[in-house]
């Protein structure tokens, strides 16, 4: 299996035009960086309550909901890995939440995701309610910011293609 952590540092050479691959070259530090915090959002060492495999779903439905299937085949290759059971595929579907605690854990990332300007602290209160600690609160903004980050670069790179194709 391919690493799931190089989809970005290996743009450049995946790029078809010549313009795409001197500015992903000339940005090959970034794209290592993306590469480095998509892994440690998505498969930190400590995960708290939110284990692995329910960020990986997590990053595949915000890629989908953004439109990106090219980052959610990647993550869900590595769900494949991870031996997810259906309660945890069903995220990556776009599904609705299964208890409380997931409704409001996928509350929070598909507002943020979908709809940022109306993201408010009754989102935090609901993750903090629902038994979420502040840890994972931080952790769980950190994976949707990131995912949200590697979907806009991925359509900037692809932006660039285009018009140098």
């Amino acid at each position: 299996m391919p690493n799931p952590f190089s989809t970005f540092s290996s743009l450049s050479a995946q790029s078809r035009s010549a313009e795409g691959k001197a500015a992903l070259a000339d940005r090959a530090k970034i794209m290592q960086l993306c590469d480095a915090s998509g892994q440690a959002v998505v498969t930190p060492a400590a995960c708290g309550s939110l284990p692995h495999a329910q960020r990986c779903a997590i990053a595949i439905r915000i890629a989908r909901a953004n439109g990106c299937e090219e980052l959610a085949t990647t993550y869900a290759t590595l769900l494949a890995t991870m031996g997810a059971g259906p309660q945890v595929t069903v995220i990556a579907d776009g599904a609705g939440a299964a208890d409380a605690r997931e409704a409001a854990i996928l509350s929070y990332v598909d507002t943020v995701t979908l709809t940022p300007a109306r993201a408010s602290r009754a989102h935090v209160d609901a993750l903090l309610g629902a038994g979420l600690t502040d840890s994972d609160v931080v952790s769980l903004a950190e994976l949707v910011a990131c995912i949200n980050f590697q979907v806009r670069v991925l359509a900037g790179v692809r932006l660039v293609e285009e018009t140098f194709a």
